[in-house]
C-alpha cells in the first residue's frame, strides 16, 4: 500500500503536507481493510481497486484539484531556479519580490492611514480607488447613512458602475455587508485584539450593466499592548486576475514559509525586521495580514482562528 502511495503522490507532485495528511488516512483504512475486504468480497471480479487504493486515488486527486487554486509567491533556492522566460513552457514575465529595508510604520502612522476613508466620509476627495482594474476614479458620491452603526455610500460614475462603501467602528460589523464569496469570522480576533475604531472600510462594485465585479475588505487590530498590530485584508474579482509569477530567493526575509490552515488554504508568511506578511492568493481572491511585530506563532493563531472559506 504504501509503495502504490508513494508512485501515486509522486505522479501528482503531492506537496509533503498533502502527502502525510493522506498517509494518516490510510493507517485507518488499513486497520479496517480486512473487514472491508470481507463485507464486499462479491464485488471484487467488478472492482479491481481495493478499498485502501480507492481512498489513495480519492485523496491523491483532491489534492491535486486543490493545489493549483494557489497561486502565492515561489521559494527557490536561487535566482538560478528560476524558470528562464524564453524557455517554451516558462512565462513571459516573472518577479522577484524581496523588502525594502525600511522599517514599518507605527501604530499610529497606521491608523492615521487606514481612517482615511472614514475621517473623509463626506468628502468626494476620498470616493476614488477600487481592486478592479478600470475602476480606480469614480465621479460623485451620495451618502446613504451616517448615523448607523455601519455607515454607507454610493460611489459611481458616469458610465452605470457602482461602488458602495461602508465603514464602521467596530470591523466585526461590516463582515455582513460582503456578498460572501469569502467568508470569515473576527470573533476570535476580537477577543485578543484591539480593534481600531473607524480604521476599516468594505466596498462592492457593480460593472456599468449592474454586473458583480469585485469586493474589498480592510480593517486594523492592535495587540492589547499597543507593541504591534495586524491588518486584515481581502480582495475579490469576478475575473480572474492576470497575474504572472512572483518569486523569493530562500533567505531574503529572515522567515518565509508555507503554512497551511485547518481549512487546507496556503499562506505564504514572511516576516523580517518587525514587519509581517501573509497572502494567500488565487485566480480571483487575495486574502491576507499586513502588519508589524507579532511572531510566527502569534500569525498562525489568527489563521487558525478565522475559519476562511473561499467559493
Amino acid at each position: 500500500m504504501e509503495r502504490s502511495f508513494n508512485r501515486i503522490s509522486k505522479t501528482l507532485k503531492m506537496p509533503e503536507e498533502s502527502r502525510e495528511r493522506v498517509r494518516a488516512q490510510l493507517a485507518s483504512y488499513a486497520a479496517n481493510q480486512e473487514v472491508i475486504h470481507m463485507r464486499k468480497t462479491n464485488l471484487k471480479k467488478f472492482i479491481p481497486l481495493t478499498a485502501a487504493a480507492i481512498a489513495i486515488l480519492s485523496l491523491t486527486l483532491a489534492a491535486a484539484v486543490i493545489a493549483p487554486q494557489f497561486r502565492n509567491d515561489i521559494i527557490v533556492n536561487s535566482v538560478d531556479d528560476i524558470p528562464d522566460p524564453a524557455s517554451t513552457n516558462a512565462p513571459s514575465m516573472a518577479a522577484i519580490t524581496a523588502p525594502n529595508g525600511n522599517p514599518p510604520s507605527t501604530l499610529e502612522e497606521i491608523t492615521e492611514s487606514d481612517r482615511f476613508k472614514s475621517d473623509g466620509w463626506l468628502s468626494k476627495e476620498t470616493i476614488h480607488g477600487a481592486n478592479v482594474l478600470g475602476y480606480g476614479t469614480w465621479d460623485d458620491v451620495e451618502i446613504l447613512d451616517n448615523d448607523a452603526p455601519v455607515r454607507s455610500r454610493r460611489v459611481s460614475r458616469t458610465d452605470g458602475a457602482v461602488k458602495v462603501e461602508y465603514t464602521a467602528e467596530n470591523p466585526i460589523d461590516l463582515v455582513e455587508t460582503l456578498t460572501g464569496r469569502v467568508s470569515f469570522d473576527l470573533s476570535w480576533m476580537d477577543g485578543h485584539y484591539d480593534y481600531v475604531p473607524d480604521a476599516n472600510f468594505s466596498y462592492v462594485i457593480t460593472d456599468p450593466e449592474g454586473n458583480y465585479a469585485g469586493e474589498v475588505f480592510y480593517a486594523l487590530y492592535a495587540k492589547r499592548d499597543k507593541s504591534g498590530y495586524i491588518r486584515v485584508e481581502l480582495d475579490y474579482t469576478a475575473e480572474k486576475e492576470p497575474l504572472s509569477p512572483s518569486y523569493i530567493v530562500d533567505g531574503s526575509y529572515e522567515t518565509a514559509y508555507y503554512y497551511t490552515t485547518p481549512e487546507g488554504y496556503e499562506f505564504l508568511i514572511q516576516l523580517h525586521k518587525g514587519h509581517v506578511w501573509v497572502k494567500c492568493s488565487t485566480n480571483y481572491t487575495g486574502v491576507g495580514l499586513y502588519g508589524a511585530h507579532l511572531t510566527r506563532d502569534e500569525v498562525e493563531d489568527i489563521l487558525d482562528n478565522l475559519s476562511l472559506s473561499i467559493q
